[in-house]
C-alpha cells in the first residue's frame, strides 16, 4: 500500500457511493467543500433494476432519476472520488483516516454512508430472478403486483407488515415461515380477515422456478414438498448494516445501525452518517437522498466552526 506523500487533508471524506453518499458528495461540492468520496461503485442499490414482463414500472417511486444526476456529477468530477474499498477507518487526533488497498485519505470531517445488505435465502432461483420478481423491499415494489398471486417469506414483524401491505393490492398473499404467535397477533388477524392470505407456518422455501420471471415457489415441510404458483416473492428477513469498520468508533443500536441525531451527527464530533446504515427508517432511496443532503449540510456547518 502506498500513501499520499503530500499528506493532503480533505475537508470531508464520504465513505459509500449509494444514494446517501452521492447526494452528500453533490451537496458538499456545491458548498465548495474539498471532498473525497470513496466507494467500490457509484449508485449502490439503484444499480439493481426491477422489472416484470408486461408490467409498467412507473408505479415505483425510487428517486433513481435524481440519484443518476448526482452519479453523473461525481463521474465527471474525478478529483472528488476514489473507486476502491475502504479496508480501515479510524480517528487520529482531530483527523479521520480512510485506508484503501492502495492509498490513505485524511479528512477533517467524515460521513458514513455504507448502506446495508439484505439477508438472503441462498436458494436456487433467488439470484436468477432478483429484480425480475424477487424483491427485498415490499415498500418499493408491492404496487407492481396488483391482482397477482405473490408470496412473502420471513419470520419477524417485518414480514408480517409486508404481508399486510401486499394484501392491499395482491390477489393472494402466501405467507411463508411466519411463527404462529405473529399469525395470532392483531395484525395477523387483520390479514387473515382480508381472506387474501394463506399462512404456511411450518414451511421453508426450497427453490424458485420459472422462465423469465418466477412462476412458482417450492416449499418443504415435514409432510414433504409442495408448490405454490406466484408472480413474485418478497424476501423480508431483515438487513445487515455495513458497519464493521466503525464498530469501535461510533454508538450503534441492537441492529448494528449507527445512531444519529437530527443533524445526522454520530457520538463522535465531526463524524456523520446517512442512509440505510443509520437508525433512521431509511430503506427507501428518496429518504436516503434527504439524509445524505442533511449530513452534508451538517458537515459544512461543523467545518465552519473549526479553527484554521
Amino acid at each position: 500500500m502506498s500513501t499520499d506523500s503530500s499528506e493532503k487533508v480533505y475537508d470531508l471524506l464520504i465513505i459509500g457511493g449509494g444514494p446517501a453518499g452521492l447526494t452528500a458528495a453533490a451537496y458538499a461540492v456545491r458548498k465548495r467543500i474539498e471532498t473525497m468520496l470513496i466507494s467500490e461503485d457509484l449508485g449502490g442499490k439503484t444499480n439493481y433494476k426491477f422489472s416484470l414482463p408486461d408490467v409498467e414500472t412507473h408505479l415505483i417511486i425510487d428517486g433513481e432519476e435524481l440519484v443518476n444526476k448526482f452519479k453523473s456529477q461525481l463521474e465527471y468530477l474525478d478529483f472528488a472520488r476514489h473507486m476502491a474499498k475502504v479496508t480501515r477507518f479510524q480517528r487520529a487526533g482531530k483527523r479521520f483516516i480512510a485506508t484503501t488497498p492502495d492509498q490513505q485519505f485524511k479528512g477533517k470531517a467524515a460521513i458514513i454512508a455504507t448502506g446495508v445488505m439484505p439477508k438472503r435465502l441462498n436458494i436456487p432461483g433467488e439470484e436468477q430472478y432478483l429484480g425480475h420478481g424477487v424483491s427485498y423491499s415490499t415498500v418499493s415494489h408491492a404496487q407492481l403486483f396488483i391482482d397477482m398471486d405473490v408470496a412473502v417469506v420471513g419470520g419477524g414483524t417485518q414480514a408480517l407488515q409486508a404481508a399486510a401491505e401486499l394484501a392491499q393490492v395482491a390477489k393472494k398473499v402466501n405467507v411463508i415461515g411466519l411463527p404462529k404467535r405473529l399469525v395470532a397477533s392483531p395484525l395477523g388477524k387483520k390479514i387473515r380477515d382480508s381472506r387474501k392470505a394463506e399462512f404456511f407456518t411450518d414451511c421453508t422455501v426450497k427453490e424458485i422456478r420459472g422462465n423469465t420471471s418466477p412462476e412458482k415457489v417450492v416449499l418443504t415441510s415435514k409432510g414433504g414438498e409442495s408448490e405454490i404458483p406466484v408472480r413474485g416473492l418478497f424476501i423480508e428477513l431483515g438487513y445487515i448494516p455495513n458497519t464493521n469498520l466503525f464498530s469501535r468508533l461510533v454508538k450503534m443500536n441492537r441492529e448494528k445501525r449507527i445512531i444519529i441525531d437530527e443533524n445526522n451527527q454520530t457520538n463522535v464530533a465531526g463524524l456523520f452518517a446517512a442512509g440505510d446504515v443509520t437508525n433512521v427508517n431509511a430503506q427507501q432511496v428518496v429518504i436516503a437522498i434527504g439524509e445524505g443532503a442533511n449530513a452534508a449540510l451538517s458537515a459544512y456547518n461543523y467545518l465552519l466552526t473549526l479553527k484554521a
